[in-house]
């Protein structure tokens, strides 16, 4: 080997050290650009998900201010459907009492819990209000029951105070 080889395989050397420097160089730059578009991509897919949850939480019906008026209606409802009963029964007993004073019953009622007019009976017992209030939680609480929500037990525990779902009341079949 002469000088000349000599020189040769020295700027040869060079030259392979000084490529393989940018190559390292340029694979770390590309390991650091692969880094940051996966890490841009996480960010957006983070970013996305976040958008999506507060866009559903937001949604109409389901924030806590939504579900709070539909509880308001729903104890007013069921207010209203105590008051009505209870006033039908109230004005049962009166009326019999009334009709009783006066000589017109037409039939035998059950200690003033029944009126009997024009072939037309009239009972407190077909308007309960803690049987009626009992079934129509124990009904709507049938319509929505799935498995987790734990509305099975409540229609179960109600079924004590409102009867079987199957069998309507006095109410429900007037209403049909």
């Amino acid at each position: 080997m002469n000088e000349t080889d000599l020189m040769q395989l020295a700027r040869q050397a060079i030259e392979d050290e000084d490529n393989a420097r940018l190559n390292a160089k340029a694979a770390e730059l590309a390991t650091a650009d692969e880094r940051a578009r996966l890490k841009a991509e996480q960010e957006a897919k983070q970013a996305h998900a976040r958008e999506a949850a507060a866009k559903a939480l937001n949604a109409k019906g389901v924030t806590l201010p939504d579900v709070a008026r539909k509880f308001d209606a729903a104890v007013a409802a069921l207010v209203a459907l105590a008051e009505s009963a209870d006033l039908r029964n109230r004005t049962i007993r009166q009326q019999s009492a009334v009709l009783t004073s006066a000589g017109a019953v037409e039939q035998a009622g059950s200690g003033g819990n029944t009126v009997y007019l024009n072939g037309e009976r009239h009972s407190i017992q077909d308007a309960k209000v803690a049987e009626l209030m009992a079934r129509a939680l124990a009904v709507s609480a049938n319509e929505v029951t799935t498995s987790d929500n734990g509305l099975r037990n409540l229609a179960s525990v109600l079924g004590a105070h409102s009867g079987p779902l199957h069998r309507l009341t006095a109410v429900e079949r007037a209403a049909r």
